[in-house]
C-alpha cells in the first residue's frame, strides 16, 4: 500500500543536524529538512526489519534516484556495512549478488557509529546518483529488496522488501524553495502536535512530557464550533517497555470504558462497528520527552472516526493527557486526563496552512511527594459517610496508592481514600451519597466491598469474571448483576474554574480538601445504606470500591479483637458513639459531622439527623430534619 506521510516539497540531502545542545538536537529531529525541493511528496515503502546489530529505520522513496530513511538505528559494531539492494528478478542471497549504493558523495560504507539507540533517531538521505555506476543506473522503481549488508561477514543487519506497483514521485527539476519542516501547535507546555499532510493522509506526531504509564491524545473536537471531549475522534499514544503505541479512540461520554460506551477505543466500541484506522510509523524517547508518530486516511469512512480538513477550513480539536491503567487485563486504557483545555479554552487548527512552534519542549521532571493516607479505625458501632470527589492528581489517589486513577475517588467521612480499619464481628454502616442514576455514567458509583483491588466489576466481561475471580463481601448481588449500594450524587468538587490550588509538595493534603466544596444532587433521603459485618472468613485486606469504575476506592484492613489499636486512631470526625436504649442504634454526634449539603452542623444551621436502626436485621433510616 501507497502512503504519503511526509507530504509537500523535500529537500534532496538532510542537513547536519548533529549539534551538541539537547535542545537544539530535539527540535531538529522534530523538524524535517532537506535542502532542496521537488513537486511530489514522498512514498511510504515499509520499514527495514531488524535482523542484527540493533538496525532498523522506515524507508521513503523521495523520487526514483532517492531513498530517504527516517529514524535510521545502528549500533554501529559492524565492519565493511553497505546499503545494499537487489534488482527485480535477482536471488536475495547474503553472500553477495546484489548492488552496493554508497551511503553519501564521499563514502561508500556505513560510518562505524551508533546512530539513534539512546539518542535520538536520524533521518538519512541515501541516493543512487551517489554511485557506484551500477547503482547510478538504477531506479527505486527497479528495487525488488534494499537490505543493511556486512560485507566482511555476509550477514544482513536489516532488510525490506519493497511493495509493488508503488508509484514512485519522477526525479522532478531541482528548486531552491525555503525549507519545509512539519506545522506544529503548542497545546500546552508539555505537549506539542505536529502534522503534515497529502491530498489522501495526514501524518501526525505528538510530543509530549509524559511519564511511561501515562498517555497523550489528540485528535477532532465532538463539536464543531467548540473543543469538546464527548463525540471526539482523538488517537491515544504512549511509549512503554513493547515499544510506541498508537490507538484509535472514539469518546461517546466521559465515563471509564463500559459495554462499548465510555472512553473507549474503536474496537471496543457499542455494536462491533469501530475499526482501528490508525497506522503506526515511528516513536522515540529523549529525556523526559516522548514522541509517537502515527498516520490515518483523512477520511476513513468509520463512523467512529471524524475527518480532517485540509482545504483551509478550520477545525475544532480535542488534547489531553493522564495515566494509563498498566494492570494486567485493563487492556492499556486511558484513564482521567490529568491536564486537558479547561474554562472553555477553545483550540481550532487550519491544518491546510498550519503554525510553527518557536521552540521545543523543555521536559523537566516531576517531583512526585504523596500525601501521607489517613488512617480511620473504627469504635463499635460506627457509621460512615461515603461521597466522591476529586482523586488530588499525582499527590493524591495515584501518589497513596500506586495505582493509575480516574481523577475522581472516594471520600469517607470527607477524606480521600481513607484506609479503614475495622474488626471482625462488628457490623458497619456505609450511607453512600456517590450517584445512583445508571444513565449517567461519569456521576453513578455505586460502593461495594470486594477482594479486587481495581474494582469496577460492573465494567467486566464474562471473560474478566473468570479471570479475576472476584471474591464480593458487600455491595453487590451477583445472583443479578446488580449493584446494592447506591444513593444521591454528593461531591467534592473544585470551588474556582482554574481548579483546585494546594498541589505543590509544601502544601498537605488538607491544604488541598479546604479548594472543595460538597455539593449534592437529590433529597436527602435518597442516600443507601450498606450494613457489613465482617467476621473469620474475611480476608485480613479488602477493598471498597466502586462497581461502575475502576480505582475509586482503597484498603480497608480487617482484624480480631482489640487488634486495631485505638490508642493511634485517627479522629474520624463522628463523635463519641453510645446506646441509647433503642436496640442498635448508632447515634451521631451531630456537632462533629458533616451535613448533607456540606457544611459543617451547628445549633444554627439546617441539621439533619441520621439514626441507623437495626429491626429484624433490616436497617430502617431515620433522618431528622429541624
Amino acid at each position: 500500500v501507497s502512503i504519503n506521510s511526509l507530504g509537500g516539497p523535500v529537500r534532496r540531502e538532510c542537513a547536519d543536524v548533529r549539534a551538541k545542545m539537547t535542545q537544539i538536537l530535539t527540535f531538529l529531529f522534530l523538524s524535517v529538512c532537506f535542502c532542496a525541493t521537488t513537486s511530489q511528496s514522498p512514498v511510504l515503502l515499509g520499514t527495514l526489519s531488524v535482523m542484527q546489530h540493533r538496525t532498523s529505520g522506515i524507508l521513503y522513496a523521495i523520487n526514483e534516484k532517492t531513498f530517504f530513511i527516517q529514524n535510521f538505528e545502528y549500533d554501529g559494531f559492524g565492519d565493511a556495512v553497505y546499503f545494499y539492494v537487489y534488482t527485480s528478478g535477482q536471488a536475495v542471497n547474503r553472500n553477495g549478488g546484489g548492488i552496493i549504493v554508497n551511503w553519501s558523495s564521499t563514502r561508500a560504507t556505513i560510518p562505524n557509529r551508533r546512530f539513534g539507540l539512546g539518542g535520538p533517531s536520524e533521518n538519512m538521505t541515501v541516493s543512487l546518483t551517489n554511485g557506484p555506476p551500477n547503482a547510478a543506473n538504477l531506479n527505486i522503481s527497479n528495487i525488488q529488496t534494499v537490505t543493511i549488508w556486512c560485507q566482511q561477514f555476509r550477514v544482513f543487519f536489516a532488510r525490506l522488501d519493497l511493495p509493488t506497483n508503488v508509484n514512485i514521485p519522477p526525479l522532478s527539476p531541482v528548486t531552491t524553495d525555503a525549507p519545509v519542516v512539519p506545522f506544529c501547535i503548542q497545546l500546552h507546555n508539555d505537549l506539542q502536535v505536529f502534522w503534515t499532510h497529502n491530498d489522501s493522509h495526514i501524518s501526525i506526531r505528538q510530543c509530549g512530557c509524559i511519564s511511561e504509564d501515562q498517555y497523550m491524545a489528540f485528535g477532532i473536537s465532538g463539536n464543531d464550533t467548540k473543543t469538546y471531549m464527548v463525540g471526539a475522534d482523538v488517537v491515544v499514544t504512549w511509549i512503554d517497555s513493547d515499544g510506541p503505541k498508537a490507538v484509535d479512540y472514539y469518546l461517546t461520554g466521559r465515563q471509564q470504558c463500559r459495554g462499548g460506551e465510555g472512553v473507549c477505543p474503536d474496537t471496543l466500541l457499542a455494536g462491533g462497528t469501530g475499526t482501528q484506522d490508525i497506522a503506526m510509523i515511528s516513536g522515540s524517547t529523549m529525556n523526559e520527552m516522548r514522541c509517537v508518530e502515527y498516520e490515518r486516511l483523512l477520511n476513513t469512512g468509520d463512523s467512529s472516526d471524524r475527518p480532517y480538513l485540509v482545504n483551509n477550513q478550520t477545525q475544532f480539536v480535542a488534547w489531553a493527557y493522564g495515566p494509563r491503567a498498566t494492570e494486567e487485563g485493563l487492556r492499556d486504557l486511558a484513564f482521567f486526563h490529568t491536564e486537558y483545555p479547561r474554562n472553555g479554552d477553545n483550540f481550532q487548527i487550519n491544518f491546510a496552512q498550519g503554525s510553527r512552534c518557536d521552540e521545543p519542549l523543555q521536559c523537566v521532571q516531576e517531583m512526585v511527594c504523596p500525601w501521607e493516607g489517613v488512617n480511620i479505625s473504627a469504635m463499635e458501632p460506627t457509621m460512615f459517610l461515603v461521597k466522591i470527589g476529586l482523586s488530588g492528581g499525582s499527590r493524591g489517589y495515584q501518589g497513596i496508592t500506586g495505582l493509575s486513577g480516574w481523577g475522581i475517588a472516594y471520600y469517607i467521612n470527607d477524606t480521600l481514600i481513607p484506609v479503614l480499619k475495622l474488626r471482625r464481628n462488628v457490623t458497619y454502616t456505609f450511607i453512600v451519597e456517590a450517584g445512583n442514576d445508571p444513565s449517567d455514567g461519569p456521576k453513578y458509583h455505586p460502593f461495594y466491598i470486594t477482594d479486587s483491588i481495581d474494582g469496577g466489576i460492573l465494567l467486566d466481561t464474562p471473560e474478566d469474571r473468570v479471570r479475576k475471580n472476584e471474591q464480593v463481601f458487600a455491595g453487590y448481588n451477583l445472583e443479578t448483576n446488580e449493584p446494592t449500594a447506591a444513593g444521591r450524587y454528593c461531591a467534592h468538587e473544585e470551588t474556582t474554574e482554574s481548579g483546585p490550588v494546594a498541589l505543590d509538595c509544601d502544601s498537605s493534603l488538607q491544604d488541598y480538601l479546604d479548594t472543595l466544596d460538597v455539593s449534592c444532587q437529590g433529597d436527602e433521603s435518597d442516600a443507601a445504606v450498606l450494613t457489613w459485618t465482617p467476621d473469620g472468613n474475611t480476608p485480613d485486606v479488602v477493598y471498597y470500591q466502586c462497581a461502575n469504575h475502576l480505582h475509586l476506592g482503597w484498603r480497608i484492613e480487617v482484624v480480631n479483637g482489640t487488634d486495631i489499636g485505638m490508642a493511634n486512631n485517627t479522629d474520624t470526625g463522628m463523635g463519641n458513639n453510645t446506646n441509647t436504649g433503642m436496640g442498635n442504634v448508632t447515634n451521631v454526634n451531630i456537632t462533629n459531622i458533616t451535613n448533607m449539603d456540606g457544611g459543617a452542623l451547628t445549633t444554627t444551621s439546617h441539621l439533619t439527623m441520621w439514626l441507623i436502626l437495626a429491626v429484624s436485621s433490616i436497617p430502617v433510616i431515620i433522618v431528622m430534619t429541624f
